[in-house]
């Protein structure tokens, strides 16, 4: 991997990780503050969409060094990095189950759940904390 990709993915992860942190504050309220306040679903609801497309796009970014080739999906992105044993396959799994829940939050197709957004948002905390530490790693 060149060193221009490898400060373009440094930067991606830096804007994941600010994501990741404005996104705890409004997770530690409680379920029940969260589920009252409009204003906070709004902004919990944006930053799962810019995380998801963020990792999305670091993803990209390491299958086209290593493949040569693309992810036809955000959730294909996550998987993809299995073979390529930059994250394991829990974890994959994981994370590219996200990219289902921006899906119905960015296009709405379906009314949306709060509680589900709000633990959802609260595992993705964990798990793509480890996803930045495995690509960190991987650009080692």
């Amino acid at each position: 991997m060149s060193p221009v990709e490898k400060i373009f993915i440094t930067k991606r992860i830096r804007d994941l990780e600010q994501y990741l942190d404005e996104l705890k504050p409004y997770l530690a309220i409680g379920s029940e503050k969260y589920l009252k306040d409009r204003e906070k679903r709004y902004i919990v609801e944006r930053l799962i969409q810019l995380i998801v497309e963020v990792a999305s796009d670091i993803n990209r970014n390491i299958i086209e060094n290593e493949q040569n080739a693309s992810a036809d999906t955000y959730y294909d992105s996550f998987t993809k990095l299995v073979e390529l044993k930059v994250l394991p396959e829990r974890l994959a799994v994981r994370l590219a189950s996200t990219t289902g829940l921006r899906n119905r939050l960015v296009h709405r197709y379906e009314d949306v759940e709060h509680s589900v957004v709000y633990h959802g948002a609260v595992r993705m905390l964990d798990n793509f904390r480890r996803y930045i530490q495995l690509v960190y790693k991987y650009l080692e």
